[in-house]
């Protein structure tokens, strides 16, 4: 990928991000507030209504900016929580070695098993509509495996450098080994692993919303806006079209940012 490519990627990412975070400032609308279902509905674009209103007369263009605020805050928080029970497992299973090791591969093994989307709908299912945080605690607690073996293979690699093998002698308790000497030589495979994530995560959560077991009505995130227009895709093309842009950008952008980060990964580069 050429620089040119991966800045237009950061920006991409940069726009999202800041949109989503001034979201309730940028919003024309009131989001989640029906403008007047018997004028306002259904209304394609317009100079008023930048990406139309949907069914209930609400913004479409407003509930998309919402929807990043949602969708992007659950996918970040998400990607935090597996990369920190990944982080954890693998670094452990490395340290510890032989039983313990084997133990916790076996584990991972076991949950990587599992289809994760049907894993997430019968977690959903078994405790109801999720708040937003208890969503995005299911979508990380599922999502934890692939960082864990990373971590692992990366932490044996770095244990047998010379630097790493003199502290373990000198006697560094595995606590401190880890934190100050292993986490450094991590970062960049848990950034691109995070970047890969945060780009899996975003769809996984639209899809689930899209199926109402995600983010719960009238609270707005991408999925259950594309919902909005179930059985009517073609007559109200508007209020697929533009959150569906906003999913498929986003996830692109992170692509190309996580094709440039993995051979920097690999060769431990910072």
């Amino acid at each position: 990928m050429t620089r040119s490519g991966l800045r237009t990627a950061a920006l991409v990412i940069t726009a999202m991000a800041l949109a989503a975070i001034a979201a309730p400032w940028l919003a024309p609308y009131a989001p989640n507030v029906p403008l007047d279902p018997l004028t306002l509905a259904d209304l394609p674009p317009s100079w008023a209504h930048p990406f139309g209103t949907d069914v209930f007369s609400r913004d479409v263009f407003s509930r998309v900016l919402a929807g990043a605020r949602v969708s992007l805050g659950i996918a970040a928080l998400a990607v935090a929580i597996a990369l920190s029970v990944g982080t954890a497992v693998g670094a452990t299973a490395a340290l510890a070695g032989g039983f313990v090791d084997s133990v916790l591969m076996r584990l991972t093994d076991t949950a990587i098993a599992f289809p994760r989307i049907l894993l997430l709908i019968l977690l959903v299912a078994s405790v109801g509509t999720p708040s937003p945080l208890s969503f995005a605690l299911l979508i990380g607690a599922t999502g934890w495996m692939t960082t864990a073996r990373l971590v692992r293979q990366e932490t044996k690699c770095l244990l047998a450098t010379d630097h790493i093998r003199g502290a373990r002698v000198l006697g560094v308790p595995p606590g401190r080994l880890l934190r100050v000497h292993l986490l450094p030589g991590l970062a960049p495979t848990l950034v691109a692993a995070g970047t890969v994530a945060l780009a899996a995560a975003i769809p996984l959560e639209a899809a689930l919303s899209y199926l109402g077991l995600g983010v719960p009505l009238p609270h707005a995130s991408w999925g259950n806006i594309i919902a909005g227009a179930e059985g009517q895709l073609l007559r109200r093309w508007w209020v697929v079209l533009f959150p569906t842009f906003a999913i498929v950008g986003s996830v692109y952008a992170l692509n190309l940012v996580a094709e440039r980060l993995g051979p920097r990964a690999e060769r431990g580069t910072p």
